[in-house]
């Protein structure tokens, strides 16, 4: 693991870095985090799992060189061959059935990494058509006076542009990877977890036209200065929590639900008829 830390650790501090900076990755203080609680929760079985040499994890060693071996410029690519490297050590040492035990948590490290920005600005972009479209439609349906130019309103009392960072890509990168977490330890089914994951992409585009609705309607009423830094931040954090919050109270309760349907069903369920007693003597 060592060795690891000296191979990779440019692309480590790049990571590190990004997070710190909220450049592409701010969720990703939150990963390591998730990773260790993903662990815990599986703390009995790796007391009772044995360690076991295993010779494929030689495969998923080699994979983890492969930036090195072919010298790619990017670190992402890079911290990304440092999780398969870690995890190849791990399989190599435990064994199979403990490897089985850790490998989400461990792939799950991926997470930190921020996307390229050949991948990053086309997605910001999308972001942004839909929650600018969507935030203005709302506006109208308010009566809020505006006028639309660019990327930029112009309300009666101020003049507002939403800039790439206000997109709604970090809400949607947010998203799906604590929808990740969120299948991995509530839903036992792969339909289920990919269900989850799929519902990140259009929730994350609700909280951010609701996100920026907020911001011109407040702006608006109270002042043009809800839009500066400070209350731009409370207000993006507060409609994150709100909506990743109410998302995951509805999906409990619908499985309440469901679970209630399930023992109703089984408690009227027609008992199984017993045979015919034998009348003949």
């Amino acid at each position: 693991m060592l060795a690891g830390l000296l191979l990779y650790r440019s692309s480590i501090v790049a990571v590190i870095s990004a997070v710190i900076h909220r450049d592409g990755s701010s969720h990703g203080v939150f990963v390591p985090f998730l990773s260790l609680f993903f662990i815990w929760t599986k703390r009995e079985n790796l007391k009772k799992a044995k360690p076991k040499f295993q010779f494929l994890g030689l495969a998923l060693l080699v994979l983890g060189i492969f930036p090195i071996v072919f010298n790619i410029n990017s670190f992402q690519l890079y911290f990304i061959g440092y999780v398969f490297f870690l995890s190849g050590i791990f399989l190599t040492i435990l064994g199979p059935e403990i490897f089985k035990l850790i490998a989400f948590p461990l792939f799950f490290l991926i997470a930190m990494t921020p996307l390229p920005k050949e991948l990053y600005d086309p997605l910001a972009n999308y972001s942004r058509h839909i929650a600018f479209g969507g935030a203005l439609k709302i506006l109208s349906v308010f009566g809020i006076p505006y006028i639309k130019e660019g990327w930029v309103i112009h309300l009666p009392n101020a003049v507002l542009r939403v800039a790439i960072s206000c997109s709604g890509i970090r809400y949607l990168i947010s998203y799906f990877v604590f929808g990740l977490a969120y299948a991995w330890l509530y839903k036992p089914t792969l339909k289920g977890r990919l269900l989850i994951v799929a519902l990140t992409i259009p929730i994350s585009h609700i909280a951010s036209i609701l996100r920026l609705t907020s911001i011109f309607t407040l702006a608006y009423t109270i002042s043009p200065r809800m839009s500066e830094h400070w209350p731009h931040i409370f207000i993006s954090w507060t409609v994150f929590g709100i909506i990743l919050i109410g998302g995951i109270a509805a999906d409990q309760y619908i499985d309440s639900k469901r679970s209630a349907q399930k023992l109703v069903g089984r408690s009227t369920a027609p008992l199984p008829s017993l045979p015919a007693a034998n009348s003949e003597i």
